[in-house]
């Protein structure tokens, strides 16, 4: 299928960024997205990084042949069932698409409908507070959560860049009791609706370090270990807070309880406000945090008048997709981190949500692109475009989310061509009765470098 979406050629600069990835010393570049917001990104992380050099991405000369590019890598078996589209960045036109409306499952790919809306809907300034109250008993205090599970126990301990910290809560909850003991703290959990674990999820995936219980509020999205992306979680995460500010105001052997429901409570005694969303968006899609993204579609549904449910939050995130003109036909959803075998969406729409990203005016949409890992340099892609995989031209030129369930590998994201022609794409790949997830996976980065080569 192919066509045009309609746009005007925009001024945006693509620039190639260089860095040096340790042990192959392969030399790579990432895709600058800068006209649209004001703001650039850094290159990946990488000793020593070359000077940038700028290419503009404009619709000047040819139109890379995408059909005869991705003819063989399109064909590997290790695909399975595969949705592909390629799109032109500057005029929008659809390149190549090879089965592009079939729904698949897109695992964490999902995360990036997920990003989207929160930017259309909350914009990147929005934050998530969390506040402790005096409670209805003596000496009693509530942590009233907001919904914010990237909460550190001490600034710079956390997972997540520029946390709000119990350390500073606990500050403020000590200055305002002036010297009162704490007897007992209570977590409110209410701001959450419904199941706080998914139905069709696996518990299994808890020790796994991939979800856990979606508390009202939460230390590095249940994490045991916050300075491990891929830690085991906890399984009472909610309770951790209260536990945590127990310690930090001197009273760790204080009985903490959790309530689903609003707890009785009084005067404000501390506060503090999550990193602004396109912080907490960029590591969403950086870390692949599923837990983050569940939180982040509360969030839209709250904004829109949801409940904060699971099918809550579904339909704010796709809901706000259409209301800005974005296509979601076909699209069915059971969270918004894509952790569910359940989930269906299509290439196309995928593409479709990266194109409008990348489109002149994209406002705040287009502060996805920024947020997107770089091939080979950092987050879920780090370990892509390695020399095994023959991939490796698209090392540094691919930014892209990833996606990984037990037969199923996804990637959407951007690229730009050897001749300097800035493309969108999104590949979901499904393989009967699980496949080799590491063969799938090495047969995207192939499809992805071979954009890179034209």
């Amino acid at each position: 299928m192919s066509g045009t979406r309609k746009r005007r050629i925009w001024p945006w600069l693509a620039g190639i960024v260089a860095f040096i990835v340790v042990v192959a010393v392969v030399v790579t570049a990432a895709v600058v997205w800068s006209d649209r917001s004001g703001t650039t990104v850094a290159a990946a992380p990488g000793p020593d990084p070359a000077p940038a050099a700028l290419l503009p991405a404009t619709d000047a000369g040819p139109l890379p042949d995408v059909p005869s590019a991705l003819a063989g890598p399109a064909g590997d078996p290790a695909l399975g069932a595969l949705s592909g589209e390629v799109s032109d960045a500057a005029t929008g036109k659809s390149l190549w698409s090879g089965a592009g409306d079939r729904p698949l499952v897109p695992a964490s790919s999902t995360k990036l409908l997920t990003a989207s809306a929160a930017l259309l809907e909350l914009g990147p300034d929005a934050t998530v507070p969390t506040v402790v109250a005096r409670g209805a008993r003596p000496g009693e205090v509530v942590v009233v959560g907001g919904g914010d599970v990237t909460l550190a126990r001490t600034a710079g301990s956390g997972t997540f860049t520029d946390a709000a910290t119990v350390a500073d809560l606990a500050d403020q909850v000590r200055a305002a009791l002036g010297g009162e003991p704490v007897t007992a703290v209570t977590v409110d959990d209410s701001v959450r609706g419904g199941s706080f674990f998914n139905d069709t999820w696996d518990r299994a995936d808890v020790a796994g370090g991939n979800v856990t219980d979606l508390g009202g509020t939460m230390l590095d999205a249940g994490r045991v270990d916050p300075r491990d992306t891929y830690s085991p979680r906890s399984t009472t995460p909610s309770a951790d807070v209260g536990h945590a500010l127990a310690a930090a105001l001197g009273a760790p052997d204080v009985p903490v309880a959790t309530s689903p429901t609003p707890v009785p409570h009084a005067d404000t005694l501390g506060e503090v406000r999550s990193a602004p969303l396109v912080t907490r968006v960029r590591d969403m899609l950086l870390h692949s945090d599923n837990l983050l993204a569940e939180a982040v579609g509360r969030e839209v549904a709250a904004h829109r008048g949801a409940p904060g449910t699971f099918r809550g939050a579904v339909d704010a995130v796709l809901g706000t997709l259409r209301d800005h003109g974005l296509g979601t036909d076909g699209a069915v959803l059971v969270d918004t981190s894509g952790m569910s075998g359940d989930d269906r969406l299509s290439a196309h729409l995928l593409d479709g949500v990266l194109a409008a990203a990348a489109a002149p005016r994209a406002g705040d949409l287009g502060l996805l692109l920024d947020a997107l890992p770089v091939a080979g340099g950092d987050g879920t892609l780090r370990d892509w475009y390695s020399v095994p995989s023959g991939a490796r031209d698209g090392a540094g030129w691919v930014r892209a989310k990833t996606g990984t369930l037990d037969g199923v590998n996804a990637l959407a994201g951007t690229v730009t061509t050897r001749g300097g022609r800035a493309l969108t794409f999104a590949f979901i790949s499904n393989t009967p009765g699980g496949g080799d997830i590491d063969a799938g996976r090495a047969a995207l980065d192939r499809l992805a470098a071979a954009l890179r080569d034209m």
